[in-house]
Protein backbone atom coordinates (compact mmCIF):
# COMPACT_ATOMS: atom_id res chain seq x y z
CA UNK A 1 0.00 0.00 0.00
CA UNK A 2 1.01 3.60 -0.58
CA UNK A 3 2.08 6.30 1.84
CA UNK A 4 -0.40 8.29 3.89
CA UNK A 5 0.12 11.94 2.87
CA UNK A 6 -2.83 13.35 4.86
CA UNK A 7 -2.01 11.54 8.10
CA UNK A 8 -5.23 9.53 8.13
CA UNK A 9 -5.89 7.29 11.12
CA UNK A 10 -9.36 5.73 10.77
CA UNK A 11 -12.95 6.65 9.91
CA UNK A 12 -14.56 9.47 11.91
CA UNK A 13 -18.12 10.80 12.35
CA UNK A 14 -20.61 10.53 9.49
CA UNK A 15 -22.96 13.51 9.11
CA UNK A 16 -26.48 13.23 7.68
CA UNK A 17 -28.85 16.03 6.71
CA UNK A 18 -32.27 15.08 8.05
CA UNK A 19 -35.77 16.33 8.59
CA UNK A 20 -37.25 15.95 12.09
CA UNK A 21 -33.85 15.36 13.67
CA UNK A 22 -35.19 14.59 17.13
CA UNK A 23 -37.66 12.05 15.81
CA UNK A 24 -35.00 10.41 13.64
CA UNK A 25 -32.52 10.36 16.53
CA UNK A 26 -35.03 8.55 18.72
CA UNK A 27 -36.05 6.13 15.95
CA UNK A 28 -32.53 5.26 14.79
CA UNK A 29 -31.26 4.99 18.37
CA UNK A 30 -33.83 2.26 19.00
CA UNK A 31 -33.41 0.61 15.60
CA UNK A 32 -29.59 0.50 15.61
CA UNK A 33 -29.06 0.19 19.34
CA UNK A 34 -27.00 3.40 19.46
CA UNK A 35 -26.85 5.91 22.32
CA UNK A 36 -28.04 9.49 21.90
CA UNK A 37 -24.64 10.76 23.04
CA UNK A 38 -25.02 14.37 21.87
CA UNK A 39 -28.01 16.67 22.15
CA UNK A 40 -28.72 20.15 20.72
CA UNK A 41 -26.96 23.22 22.04
CA UNK A 42 -29.22 26.17 21.32
CA UNK A 43 -32.09 26.16 18.87
CA UNK A 44 -30.71 23.96 16.07
CA UNK A 45 -31.87 20.35 16.12
CA UNK A 46 -28.56 18.45 15.95
CA UNK A 47 -28.03 15.05 17.58
CA UNK A 48 -25.18 12.53 17.76
CA UNK A 49 -25.76 8.76 17.89
CA UNK A 50 -22.84 6.72 19.21
CA UNK A 51 -21.85 3.07 19.45
CA UNK A 52 -18.22 2.69 20.53
CA UNK A 53 -16.19 4.30 17.68
CA UNK A 54 -19.21 4.90 15.40
CA UNK A 55 -20.76 8.38 15.52
CA UNK A 56 -23.67 9.45 13.31
CA UNK A 57 -24.41 13.19 13.42
CA UNK A 58 -28.01 14.01 12.51
CA UNK A 59 -28.10 17.64 11.39
CA UNK A 60 -31.58 19.14 11.43
CA UNK A 61 -30.51 22.78 11.38
CA UNK A 62 -32.50 24.99 8.97
CA UNK A 63 -29.95 24.75 6.13
CA UNK A 64 -29.52 20.99 6.54
CA UNK A 65 -33.26 20.40 6.82
CA UNK A 66 -33.86 22.38 3.62
CA UNK A 67 -31.45 20.08 1.76
CA UNK A 68 -33.12 17.04 3.30
CA UNK A 69 -36.50 18.29 2.06
CA UNK A 70 -35.10 18.66 -1.46
CA UNK A 71 -33.11 15.41 -1.68
CA UNK A 72 -34.44 13.32 1.18
CA UNK A 73 -32.43 12.45 4.29
CA UNK A 74 -28.88 11.79 3.13
CA UNK A 75 -25.21 11.55 4.06
CA UNK A 76 -23.42 14.87 3.56
CA UNK A 77 -20.03 14.46 5.29
CA UNK A 78 -17.65 11.49 5.47
CA UNK A 79 -15.47 11.84 8.55
CA UNK A 80 -11.84 10.74 8.68
CA UNK A 81 -9.73 10.88 11.84
CA UNK A 82 -6.34 12.47 11.16
CA UNK A 83 -3.19 13.39 13.07
CA UNK A 84 -3.70 17.08 12.25
CA UNK A 85 -6.65 18.65 10.46
CA UNK A 86 -4.58 21.67 9.43
CA UNK A 87 -1.77 19.49 8.08
CA UNK A 88 -4.27 17.35 6.17
CA UNK A 89 -5.76 20.47 4.59
CA UNK A 90 -2.31 21.85 3.72
CA UNK A 91 -1.38 18.56 2.03
CA UNK A 92 -4.68 18.47 0.12
CA UNK A 93 -4.14 22.01 -1.19
CA UNK A 94 -1.04 20.81 -3.04
CA UNK A 95 -3.05 18.21 -4.94
CA UNK A 96 -6.53 19.59 -5.64
CA UNK A 97 -8.43 22.80 -6.28
CA UNK A 98 -11.67 21.42 -4.80
CA UNK A 99 -13.22 23.82 -2.22
CA UNK A 100 -11.89 23.39 1.32
CA UNK A 101 -11.93 25.23 4.62
CA UNK A 102 -10.91 25.04 8.28
CA UNK A 103 -13.54 25.71 10.96
CA UNK A 104 -12.03 28.32 13.29
CA UNK A 105 -14.20 27.29 16.25
CA UNK A 106 -13.52 23.55 16.18
CA UNK A 107 -10.36 23.20 14.08
CA UNK A 108 -12.08 20.61 11.91
CA UNK A 109 -11.24 20.72 8.18
CA UNK A 110 -13.61 20.24 5.23
CA UNK A 111 -12.75 19.17 1.68
CA UNK A 112 -15.37 18.88 -1.05
CA UNK A 113 -15.50 15.49 -2.70
CA UNK A 114 -15.22 15.37 -6.52
CA UNK A 115 -18.66 13.76 -6.80
CA UNK A 116 -21.42 15.93 -8.22
CA UNK A 117 -23.56 17.22 -5.37
CA UNK A 118 -22.66 18.43 -1.87
CA UNK A 119 -20.60 15.59 -0.43
CA UNK A 120 -17.64 16.51 1.78
CA UNK A 121 -14.73 14.78 3.47
CA UNK A 122 -14.31 15.98 7.04
CA UNK A 123 -10.90 15.75 8.73
CA UNK A 124 -11.12 15.65 12.51
CA UNK A 125 -8.57 15.02 15.24
CA UNK A 126 -9.20 12.87 18.29
CA UNK A 127 -10.32 15.18 21.08
CA UNK A 128 -11.81 17.85 18.82
CA UNK A 129 -15.48 18.69 19.36
CA UNK A 130 -17.32 16.62 16.74
CA UNK A 131 -19.85 19.21 15.57
CA UNK A 132 -21.05 22.74 16.30
CA UNK A 133 -24.57 23.02 17.69
CA UNK A 134 -24.53 19.95 19.91
CA UNK A 135 -23.12 19.04 23.32
CA UNK A 136 -22.40 15.82 25.15
CA UNK A 137 -25.58 14.41 26.68
CA UNK A 138 -25.22 14.97 30.45
CA UNK A 139 -27.64 12.11 31.13
CA UNK A 140 -25.83 9.63 28.90
CA UNK A 141 -25.62 6.10 30.25
CA UNK A 142 -23.86 4.01 27.57
CA UNK A 143 -25.93 0.94 26.86
CA UNK A 144 -23.01 -1.24 25.75
CA UNK A 145 -23.44 -4.61 24.03
CA UNK A 146 -23.64 -2.83 20.66
CA UNK A 147 -24.34 -4.63 17.39
CA UNK A 148 -21.23 -3.00 15.83
CA UNK A 149 -18.24 -0.98 16.99
CA UNK A 150 -16.51 0.79 14.07
CA UNK A 151 -16.87 1.77 10.42
CA UNK A 152 -15.33 -0.67 7.93
CA UNK A 153 -16.03 1.17 4.66
CA UNK A 154 -18.35 3.70 3.01
CA UNK A 155 -19.71 3.14 -0.50
CA UNK A 156 -20.63 5.94 -2.91
CA UNK A 157 -22.57 5.90 -6.19
CA UNK A 158 -21.59 8.20 -9.04
CA UNK A 159 -22.26 8.56 -12.75
CA UNK A 160 -18.56 8.87 -13.59
CA UNK A 161 -16.15 6.88 -11.50
CA UNK A 162 -12.85 8.06 -13.00
CA UNK A 163 -12.68 11.58 -11.44
CA UNK A 164 -13.44 10.14 -8.00
CA UNK A 165 -10.82 7.40 -8.30
CA UNK A 166 -8.23 9.86 -9.60
CA UNK A 167 -8.95 12.24 -6.72
CA UNK A 168 -8.51 9.51 -4.12
CA UNK A 169 -5.23 8.47 -5.70
CA UNK A 170 -3.80 11.98 -6.06
CA UNK A 171 -5.06 13.59 -2.84
CA UNK A 172 -5.43 10.73 -0.36
CA UNK A 173 -2.63 8.54 -1.68
CA UNK A 174 -5.06 5.64 -1.99
CA UNK A 175 -4.66 2.69 -4.31
CA UNK A 176 -7.18 0.47 -6.04
CA UNK A 177 -7.31 -2.65 -3.91
CA UNK A 178 -10.18 -4.41 -5.67
CA UNK A 179 -12.68 -4.07 -8.50
CA UNK A 180 -15.90 -5.80 -9.49
CA UNK A 181 -18.03 -6.01 -12.58
CA UNK A 182 -21.45 -7.52 -11.93
CA UNK A 183 -23.99 -8.30 -14.64
CA UNK A 184 -26.73 -10.78 -13.83
CA UNK A 185 -29.69 -11.14 -16.17
CA UNK A 186 -32.87 -13.05 -15.39
CA UNK A 187 -36.34 -13.18 -16.93
CA UNK A 188 -37.71 -10.39 -14.74
CA UNK A 189 -34.68 -8.22 -13.90
CA UNK A 190 -31.07 -7.30 -14.60
CA UNK A 191 -28.51 -6.51 -11.87
CA UNK A 192 -25.35 -4.72 -12.96
CA UNK A 193 -22.68 -2.33 -11.75
CA UNK A 194 -18.99 -1.60 -11.91
CA UNK A 195 -17.14 -0.90 -8.67
CA UNK A 196 -13.59 0.01 -7.69
CA UNK A 197 -12.44 -0.19 -4.09
CA UNK A 198 -9.99 2.53 -3.07
CA UNK A 199 -8.04 2.02 0.14
CA UNK A 200 -5.17 3.03 2.35
CA UNK A 201 -3.73 1.79 5.62
CA UNK A 202 -4.47 4.50 8.16
CA UNK A 203 -2.15 4.62 11.16
CA UNK A 204 -4.81 2.75 13.17
CA UNK A 205 -7.15 1.02 10.69
CA UNK A 206 -7.65 0.53 6.97
CA UNK A 207 -9.82 3.18 5.29
CA UNK A 208 -11.85 1.89 2.34
CA UNK A 209 -14.05 3.70 -0.16
CA UNK A 210 -15.74 1.47 -2.78
CA UNK A 211 -17.12 3.59 -5.62
CA UNK A 212 -19.94 2.34 -7.89
CA UNK A 213 -21.01 3.47 -11.34
CA UNK A 214 -23.61 2.06 -13.75
CA UNK A 215 -22.42 -0.24 -16.48
CA UNK A 216 -22.58 1.24 -19.97
CA UNK A 217 -26.04 0.87 -21.46
CA UNK A 218 -27.71 0.12 -18.12
CA UNK A 219 -30.39 2.62 -17.18
CA UNK A 220 -32.73 0.33 -15.25
CA UNK A 221 -30.92 -1.48 -12.41
CA UNK A 222 -30.23 -0.29 -8.87
CA UNK A 223 -27.27 2.10 -9.37
CA UNK A 224 -28.88 4.31 -12.07
CA UNK A 225 -32.19 4.05 -10.18
CA UNK A 226 -30.56 5.29 -6.96
CA UNK A 227 -28.77 8.08 -8.83
CA UNK A 228 -32.07 9.24 -10.29
CA UNK A 229 -33.79 8.99 -6.93
CA UNK A 230 -31.15 11.08 -5.12
CA UNK A 231 -30.70 13.40 -8.16
CA UNK A 232 -26.89 13.29 -7.81
CA UNK A 233 -23.95 11.26 -6.54
CA UNK A 234 -24.34 10.07 -2.96
CA UNK A 235 -23.22 7.74 -0.20
CA UNK A 236 -25.05 4.48 -0.84
CA UNK A 237 -24.28 2.64 2.36
CA UNK A 238 -22.15 2.59 5.49
CA UNK A 239 -20.51 -0.70 6.47
CA UNK A 240 -20.40 -1.21 10.25
CA UNK A 241 -17.89 -3.72 11.58
CA UNK A 242 -18.45 -6.19 14.40
CA UNK A 243 -16.49 -9.01 15.99
CA UNK A 244 -19.66 -11.10 16.43
CA UNK A 245 -22.02 -10.76 13.48
CA UNK A 246 -24.41 -13.45 14.72
CA UNK A 247 -25.06 -11.46 17.90
CA UNK A 248 -25.17 -8.23 15.90
CA UNK A 249 -27.79 -9.42 13.41
CA UNK A 250 -29.89 -11.11 16.08
CA UNK A 251 -29.83 -7.88 18.12
CA UNK A 252 -30.75 -5.68 15.16
CA UNK A 253 -33.53 -8.00 13.97
CA UNK A 254 -35.02 -7.97 17.49
CA UNK A 255 -35.09 -4.17 17.27
CA UNK A 256 -37.01 -4.26 13.99
CA UNK A 257 -34.18 -3.78 11.50
CA UNK A 258 -35.02 -5.37 8.14
CA UNK A 259 -32.35 -6.91 5.92
CA UNK A 260 -32.09 -7.77 2.26
CA UNK A 261 -33.24 -11.25 1.33
CA UNK A 262 -32.45 -13.66 -1.46
CA UNK A 263 -34.88 -13.31 -4.34
CA UNK A 264 -36.29 -16.80 -3.66
CA UNK A 265 -35.55 -20.00 -1.74
CA UNK A 266 -33.86 -21.57 -4.76
CA UNK A 267 -31.42 -18.66 -4.93
CA UNK A 268 -30.64 -19.02 -1.21
CA UNK A 269 -30.24 -22.79 -1.46
CA UNK A 270 -27.83 -22.46 -4.38
CA UNK A 271 -25.82 -19.75 -2.60
CA UNK A 272 -25.30 -21.69 0.66
CA UNK A 273 -24.71 -25.03 -1.05
CA UNK A 274 -21.85 -23.39 -2.93
CA UNK A 275 -20.20 -21.99 0.21
CA UNK A 276 -17.87 -25.01 0.73
CA UNK A 277 -16.68 -24.69 -2.86
CA UNK A 278 -15.93 -20.99 -2.41
CA UNK A 279 -14.15 -21.49 0.92
CA UNK A 280 -12.06 -24.51 -0.03
CA UNK A 281 -10.09 -25.65 3.04
CA UNK A 282 -10.96 -22.57 5.10
CA UNK A 283 -12.94 -23.31 8.27
CA UNK A 284 -15.71 -20.94 9.32
CA UNK A 285 -16.09 -20.75 13.11
CA UNK A 286 -19.77 -19.81 12.93
CA UNK A 287 -22.27 -22.61 12.19
CA UNK A 288 -23.37 -22.49 8.56
CA UNK A 289 -26.93 -23.38 9.59
CA UNK A 290 -27.02 -20.30 11.84
CA UNK A 291 -25.64 -18.09 9.09
CA UNK A 292 -28.29 -19.36 6.68
CA UNK A 293 -31.10 -18.88 9.22
CA UNK A 294 -30.03 -15.25 9.65
CA UNK A 295 -29.35 -14.73 5.93
CA UNK A 296 -25.70 -13.82 6.56
CA UNK A 297 -23.47 -13.97 3.48
CA UNK A 298 -20.18 -15.84 3.74
CA UNK A 299 -17.29 -15.86 1.29
CA UNK A 300 -13.56 -16.46 1.04
CA UNK A 301 -11.23 -13.56 1.77
CA UNK A 302 -7.57 -14.35 1.19
CA UNK A 303 -6.72 -17.16 3.60
CA UNK A 304 -9.67 -16.21 5.78
CA UNK A 305 -13.32 -15.40 5.29
CA UNK A 306 -15.85 -12.60 5.33
CA UNK A 307 -19.37 -12.43 6.80
CA UNK A 308 -21.80 -9.65 5.89
CA UNK A 309 -25.45 -8.69 5.61
CA UNK A 310 -27.12 -5.58 4.20
CA UNK A 311 -30.08 -3.74 5.65
CA UNK A 312 -33.00 -2.27 3.79
CA UNK A 313 -33.42 1.50 3.83
CA UNK A 314 -32.50 3.62 6.87
CA UNK A 315 -35.22 6.17 6.11
CA UNK A 316 -38.75 5.21 5.00
CA UNK A 317 -38.93 7.49 1.95
CA UNK A 318 -35.53 6.82 0.33
CA UNK A 319 -33.70 3.67 -0.75
CA UNK A 320 -30.32 5.05 0.32
CA UNK A 321 -28.45 5.21 2.57
CA UNK A 322 -28.62 1.78 4.13
CA UNK A 323 -26.18 -0.03 6.39
CA UNK A 324 -24.12 -3.17 6.12
CA UNK A 325 -23.00 -5.30 9.06
CA UNK A 326 -19.64 -6.94 8.39
CA UNK A 327 -17.25 -9.26 10.20
CA UNK A 328 -13.80 -9.93 8.79
CA UNK A 329 -11.86 -13.05 9.67
CA UNK A 330 -9.03 -12.02 7.35
CA UNK A 331 -6.34 -9.36 7.20
CA UNK A 332 -6.67 -8.80 3.44
CA UNK A 333 -7.53 -5.15 2.80
CA UNK A 334 -10.30 -4.48 0.30
CA UNK A 335 -11.60 -8.03 0.21
CA UNK A 336 -15.35 -8.31 -0.28
CA UNK A 337 -15.83 -11.73 -1.83
CA UNK A 338 -16.92 -12.09 -5.43
CA UNK A 339 -19.84 -14.33 -4.50
CA UNK A 340 -21.11 -11.88 -1.89
CA UNK A 341 -20.84 -8.94 -4.24
CA UNK A 342 -22.94 -10.67 -6.89
CA UNK A 343 -25.45 -11.81 -4.25
CA UNK A 344 -25.78 -8.23 -2.99
CA UNK A 345 -26.43 -6.90 -6.49
CA UNK A 346 -29.11 -9.52 -7.10
CA UNK A 347 -30.77 -8.95 -3.71
CA UNK A 348 -30.79 -5.18 -4.20
CA UNK A 349 -32.30 -5.60 -7.63
CA UNK A 350 -34.95 -8.02 -6.43
CA UNK A 351 -35.84 -5.71 -3.54
CA UNK A 352 -36.08 -2.73 -5.89
CA UNK A 353 -38.45 -4.60 -8.19
CA UNK A 354 -40.63 -5.64 -5.27
CA UNK A 355 -40.91 -2.36 -3.38
CA UNK A 356 -37.95 -2.76 -1.03
CA UNK A 357 -34.79 -0.68 -0.85
CA UNK A 358 -34.92 1.14 -4.13
CA UNK A 359 -37.44 2.68 -6.44
CA UNK A 360 -36.56 3.61 -10.04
Amino acid sequence: MSKNPLGMKRFGPVTLNVQNAQGEAERLSKLLGMDIAYIPEGNDQIFGLEAEDVLFILDGSPAAEALAKEYGNHVTELGIRVDSAQAALDAAKKKTSEPMRLCEKTGVAYLKAPHDGELYFRFIEDGQHPYLGMVRNPNLKPSGNYAFNRIDHIVTNTQKILPVIQFMQDVFGMQKVNEFTVRVEADDFMASLYSEVMGIYGSEEAILFPVNEPLAGDDVSQIPAQLREMKRSHAQHIALATDDIVHGIQSLRSRGMAFLEFRNEAHAKCYYEDVPNRLGNITVQEALTTLRELGILVDKCGEGYLLQLFSTRMFPDKSVPFVEIIQRASDVIGCFGDGNFAALAESLEYSMRHGGTSQP
